[in-house]
């Protein structure tokens, strides 16, 4: 009787993690080699409309977060110092710090259109990539989203 009440929890711990194995999708950055791995709950939102020029998002009411990517050319060769410092100059506490092996800038805040005791809060990355700054902007509603931002920005790695 034990071997059988084992074998079947040994079952389905195993359908758990197959199933946590898939409950994750690789999204890859636009016009970069980088992916971040997203929830299953989250959705493809499509790019954005103006104003919002987010070359694409995912979304989820459920996880009470959106991702919004958005990549521009670097002509100018711009530093990262240089961008956080301009960024300091318009009030973002923005800091360079390492993720995942990629020094980023990482600033965060409310929307300043909506009531800021209700206001969604945002935290951007940016680092850059080539001739290409690469920018992923997470939205979200409470602590648990706000902790899974962290998990999925430290997901970056190269498609490759």
């Amino acid at each position: 009787m034990k071997k059988v009440v084992c074998l079947i929890l040994a079952g389905l711990l195993a359908l758990l993690v197959l199933g946590s194995a898939m409950a994750e999708k690789d999204v890859n950055l636009p016009q970069s080699g980088y992916k971040v791995i997203v929830p299953d709950e989250m959705s493809y939102s499509g790019p954005g409309k103006a104003p919002d020029t987010a070359d694409f998002a995912w979304v989820s009411e459920k996880l009470g977060l959106e991702i919004d990517f958005f990549h521009a050319e670097n002509r100018r060769g711009v530093t990262l110092e240089a961008m956080a410092t301009v960024l300091r100059e318009e009030g973002f506490d923005a800091e360079i710090r390492n993720v995942a092996g990629i020094d980023m800038i990482v600033y965060e805040g409310t929307d300043p259109e909506d009531d800021p005791a209700t206001a969604m809060k945002y935290i951007t990355y940016v680092f850059l990539e080539g001739s290409m700054a690469q920018q992923v902007s997470f939205w979200y509603a409470n602590q648990a989203a706000a902790d899974l931002t962290a998990q999925i920005i430290e997901s970056i790695t190269n498609k490759d």
